[in-house]
């Protein structure tokens, strides 16, 4: 690999001339994104840590449900951590400047390939969860023997295993570099490409940002229907043999029964739920598509190519976008599922008698 200065030096004047976005719209853009990132991001590593509590409070032992959301708050949670030193490198502009910056976003970008391997690890995690959903809808006798929860770790094992590997061919064919500039009278560090990582990147992106999520947005959209469809035909005929039970024997009062309420209301919370869930899915999943048509449309969209402000950019909006999807999970659940919401006030309330028996 054949580096020179001229290859990774800051060309400001040629970037505000060729490139398609220029510096000063960066340096505004950039700050801004991250700042909210950061209030995002450590709210997702507060709010997935309660999540992982509650759920191993629910039992992860013989439900493969539950084994899958533990799953998907890890990996939302190190998603998260994983874009804090970013934000902390745009603290670092304004407290020490920009050389200290460029090197500190040098350090940084490393993190970034940890996330791209995260975000995608969650996206089928929750593909996962979706399949057993609708199937526990559609076939509710033959999901245990189909989803054991050895099945479960096999399965999102693989999927780990599968995204690290991609990731990890990309990352390994680029380098950090130090190299004098001259206009900043300072040594700085760059993470810079080489001819195969731009290939490697072509057809990570196209798996990553494309086919990854494209197959993932149809199958939870397709699971999302079928179970609403389903949840929709069973309150149905619910209320109708309720409206039959009633017509038949005039002592039954379906609308005073407690049992025939609550079965009602929570096949509603149950549809709320999926379609609540699913919509935050399908829309931050299709806001991943941006950098790779990016990367595909237009010329040397890359680390140090001619068009790598629009290279950051389309990256820190997807980058806010999976904030968003991995850090607010946690207020869906509490306000919509209410045996989350049980089990919360179990976990939290054994935590509290602890302190209170300890002081």
């Amino acid at each position: 690999m054949n580096l020179t200065s001229q290859i990774i030096s800051l060309d400001y004047d040629g970037l505000e001339e060729t490139g398609l976005v220029s510096d000063r719209v960066r340096n505004i853009v950039e700050p801004t994104l991250w700042f909210i990132m950061l209030i995002l991001n450590v709210m997702g590593v507060v709010t997935n840590t309660i999540n992982i509590r509650v759920f191993i409070e629910q039992g992860v032992k013989n439900d493969s449900t539950n084994i899958g959301f533990v799953c998907l708050s890890i990996s939302d949670l190190l998603s998260c951590a994983s874009l804090v030193p970013f934000s902390l490198c745009c603290v670092v502009q304004y407290t020490d400047g920009l050389v200290k910056y460029i090197t500190c976003t040098a350090f940084a970008i490393p993190f970034s390939y940890g996330h791209v391997a995260l975000q995608n690890m969650s996206t089928w995690i929750t593909v996962y969860i979706s399949l057993i959903r609708s199937l526990c809808v559609v076939f509710p006798l033959k999901v245990k023997s189909l989803f054991t929860p050895k099945t479960t770790v096999v399965v999102i094992t693989s999927v780990v295993v599968f995204f690290l590997i991609l990731i990890f061919q990309y990352s390994a064919f680029t380098s950090l570099v130090w190299v004098f500039e001259p206009m900043l009278n300072a040594t700085v560090a760059y993470i810079v490409d080489s001819p195969t990582s731009k290939i490697t990147l072509y057809y990570q992106q196209l798996i990553t940002n494309q086919l990854s999520p494209s197959l993932a947005v149809l199958i939870v959209s397709i699971n999302s229907v079928l179970m609403t469809r389903k949840l929709i035909q069973v309150k149905q005929w619910r209320s109708k043999n309720a409206s039959s039970s009633s017509s038949t024997d005039p002592k039954v009062d379906v609308t005073s029964n407690p049992s025939k309420k609550q079965m009602a209301s929570k096949d509603i919370e149950l549809i709320r739920f999926i379609n609540t869930t699913a919509v935050i899915f399908l829309v931050c999943n299709l806001i991943g598509f941006i950098p790779s048509i990016a990367i595909m449309v237009f010329p040397d969209v890359s680390f140090n190519g001619i068009n790598k402000n629009l290279f950051y950019i389309v990256f820190f909006v997807r980058f806010l976008f999976d904030s968003i999807n991995a850090s607010i999970n946690f207020f869906f659940y509490i306000r919509i599922s209410s045996r989350y919401k049980e089990a919360f006030s179990t976990s939290f309330q054994a935590c509290s008698r602890r302190h209170v028996i300890y002081d």
